[in-house]
């Protein structure tokens, strides 16, 4: 081959790599920028984007005292002050962890969900999040002696939850600030107080904690309490658990009532004690008077419209409730004898001399601290099972008296 043949063949191979290359480049021009995907390394899918994070849901249908509006990766939680306070509403939002908080909640406390971690302040609300399986979370709790979820106490001694009030506390509500600023729950479950004086959520935000209020104790009826078990589950996206556990409570309860409501004849009732000159009765509208009617009996002081407690005198009491048939509830007494070492009064009535004395404490550990208060708010079916056994032994032949006991 002469030079002059290897030239040319050299500028030919040349000139079509040159084209090559042009022609690439006027495609990738045609094409254009890559278009938004929508997401975001880090935060995830845009709030909006259409993906529903939430397949299942959990509404209140007996509960008061919350709302819940679902979006595609966020809930809107409303709390509704249980005295009525507009400045007593909060508006918490629970945002899917990876996405991008929506706009428009400026007021909202936002939370990023599920809770890894966090303090429940009110033996209460150990229960709900113990049923949903989140019971591992719990890594600060108050007043651990007067607990009584073994798996709480032991999580206590292997050093894996705290008690905010063991140390001395530099807070007027007598909670640890040092303890609860070292743990950094994700969310410190408070219960709602009526006097700012006991609020603690507020002493809890100026610690730079999310406060999240509970006021389940402010519901009228068993199931009404009991079904904040939902509320609970809304931060750990475990409302298909919550759902499924509180749907059988309400199946068992409503079960167990009609049978005993179907009962002729309904033996009178009175409840609680006299505590330094002051009987508190349980009010016709409240959670004690409904548990007593759904379990066949006339509760005696049905006819007031009080959703608390009256505070009657002794003979208040006792000109009505002198022949009733049963007395429950009488505080912390677990024998006749320490009864009447209260008050010897107590002997006239009719349910103290025919042995009809039945109170709900027989699961008390030796702090004092009663799971009648703990895992029976949670389970009300339980509770008026007890109380169906003790007015319609009947009725349920084979049930065992799990939170209440006869006092002989």
């Amino acid at each position: 081959m002469d030079i002059k043949n290897k030239d040319l063949k050299i500028f030919c191979i040349l000139v079509v790599v040159v084209l090559i290359a042009a022609a690439i480049a006027i495609l990738a021009f045609s094409w254009g920028p890559e278009e938004s995907s929508g997401y975001d390394n880090q935060a995830g899918p845009t709030a909006g984007s259409g993906k529903d994070y939430f397949s299942s849901k959990a509404l209140p249908e007996y509960a008061e005292g919350f709302e819940v509006e679902y979006h595609d990766n966020y809930k809107v939680l409303s709390i509704i002050d249980p005295w009525g306070r507009e400045s007593g509403n909060r508006t918490y939002l629970l945002v899917q962890k990876g996405t991008e908080v929506p706009a428009g909640y400026d007021d909202a406390a936002v939370f990023y969900i599920p809770v890894e971690s966090v303090a429940a302040l009110s033996t209460t609300q150990i229960p709900h999040i113990a049923n949903i399986g989140e019971i591992d979370t719990i890594k600060i709790v108050s007043n651990i002696q007067y607990i009584n979820n073994p798996e709480i106490i032991d999580h206590y001694d292997e050093g894996l939850i705290h008690d905010v009030s063991t140390a001395d506390s530099s807070m007027t509500s007598g909670l640890d600030a040092e303890i609860l600023i070292d743990a950094e729950p994700d969310a410190v479950f408070v219960s709602a107080m009526e006097n700012p004086d006991y609020d603690d959520s507020s002493k809890i935000r100026e610690l730079g904690l999310k406060p999240v209020i509970v006021s389940e104790y402010m519901e009228k009826t068993p199931l009404a309490r009991a079904e904040w078990i939902k509320y609970f589950s809304l931060f750990y996206n475990r409302e298909e658990e919550a759902n499924a556990l509180f749907d059988e409570i309400v199946s068992r309860y409503d079960n167990v009532s009609a049978k005993a409501k179907g009962v002729g004849e309904k033996p009178t009732v009175f409840s609680g004690n006299d505590y330094y000159g002051t009987w508190y009765m349980p009010g016709g509208e409240s959670y004690v008077a409904q548990l007593i009617e759904d379990a066949g009996a006339d509760y005696l002081w049905s006819d007031d419209n009080s959703t608390g407690s009256i505070p009657l005198d002794f003979e208040a009491v006792y000109d009505t409730a002198a022949d009733a048939d049963y007395w429950i509830n009488m505080g912390t007494a677990n024998t006749a004898g320490e009864l009447l070492a209260e008050d010897e009064r107590y002997s006239k009535f009719d349910a103290f001399q025919n042995d009809s004395l039945y109170n709900n404490n027989a699961r008390v550990n030796e702090f004092g601290g009663n799971d009648y208060w703990e895992s029976g708010v949670a389970r009300p079916d339980l509770v008026l099972m007890d109380l169906i056994k003790i007015f319609h032994p009947e009725i349920l032949p084979d049930h065992e008296l799990y939170y209440y006991k006869h006092i002989e």
